[in-house]
């Protein structure tokens, strides 16, 4: 099957990094790093931007071996501007460093912007074999890197109830977590060993939401906990906003709550610091017609951190006269009270 992604917020992705790209560079020279490369459109559409910035170098890592050969297919015009990378982006150093881009931990290249797209690509989630989704039946394997790691059948089958129950709280969202914990233990137990087998099974046990699946905030737990997603996260906030330089930009885009808030709390901790600026304070979201056309956008929000001043990304920002679409004026409200 084709890797075939709908690059989510493209146009405000791009923008804000080829403007802090045109600010940021030194002499013309420059890095990005798009740390979940997918199907290769941030990238493009960087590199289409800054075409007249022939010193600006693309970096595109990605975990996913399949997104990595069809990204690196669809970019091979751009030459070597463009380099691709298997990796985990929580290893951003290491791998900087591998490329021979990182010295003595600072970047050779001005790091003038860095991409993170924290969703699942589309391809994940419409292969069966992948595992990620219970609309399509297939092993439980969930791991975005198929080549190592333990599948999500694997990890079921030695996990203890309470470890279980912690995932399920901690990355699922799910308050009644022992109980669910041990419905799921139970029914993999019993033979519920593929996705739609197993998410029909919870649908008989647990209460019903009716605007969501019952199992899909346990399938949204288990896949976090197989790719050790936030320990990943929390490894690229540790490492890059120091690593930017002056009026580069570092924009995530996150899709559920669990991922957004250790984003909205850390860039809210740098730009208190004085050091860095928030040229949004409560995120972009999608447009009305950017989630008429792609459905999976709906939960996107792209949040951006600018080293120093706001700059060519204050600007442009500025611009924009969107309201947001969920947290309105409590959001810097709701970031205090996180932080007491």
């Amino acid at each position: 099957m084709a890797f075939v992604h709908t690059t989510v917020l493209a146009q405000e992705t791009v923008t804000t990094v080829a403007q802090a790209a045109r600010t940021a560079c030194v002499a013309g020279e420059g890095l990005v790093v798009d740390c979940t490369l997918g199907g290769g459109g941030h990238s493009a559409g960087v590199l289409a931007a800054t075409q007249d910035l022939p010193g600006l170098q693309v970096v595109g890592i990605d975990r996913d071996p399949a997104a990595l050969a069809a990204a690196s297919e669809r970019l091979d015009g751009f030459g070597p501007r463009f380099v691709a990378v298997h990796g985990q982006f929580g290893q951003f150093s290491m791998l900087l460093q591998q490329l021979g881009l990182l010295h003595d931990g600072a970047p050779r290249l001005p790091l003038v912007g860095v991409i993170a797209d924290l969703g699942v690509s589309s391809p994940q989630f419409d292969e069966p074999e992948r595992g990620f989704s219970f609309r399509f039946d297939g092993p439980l394997d969930m791991r975005m890197d198929p080549s190592q790691g333990l599948t999500a059948a694997e990890l079921l089958a030695q996990v203890k109830l309470e470890d279980l129950a912690d995932v399920l709280y901690q990355y699922g969202d799910i308050t009644r977590s022992i109980g669910t914990a041990r419905i799921v233990l139970d029914e993999f137990g019993k033979g519920a060993t593929t996705t739609a087998l197993l998410a029909q099974r919870l649908a008989a046990r647990l209460k019903h939401n009716r605007s969501m699946h019952p199992a899909t905030q346990v399938f949204q737990a288990l896949r976090i906990w197989v790719n050790r997603e936030y320990d990943e996260l929390n490894a690229l906030l540790d490492q890059v906003p120091w690593m930017l330089a002056d009026d580069g930009a570092l924009a995530l885009i996150t899709f559920h709550s669990g991922e957004d808030r250790p984003v909205k709390q850390r860039f809210a901790e740098l730009a208190r610091s004085g050091a860095f600026a928030l040229p949004v304070r409560r995120g972009v979201v999608p447009s009305d017609s950017e989630t008429q056309s792609n459905v999976r956008a709906r939960s996107a929000r792209l949040r951006v951190l600018v080293r120093g001043e706001q700059s060519a990304a204050g600007r442009y920002f500025a611009t924009r006269r969107r309201e947001d679409d969920e947290d309105g004026e409590a959001d810097e409200e709701e970031i205090a009270n996180e932080e007491k």
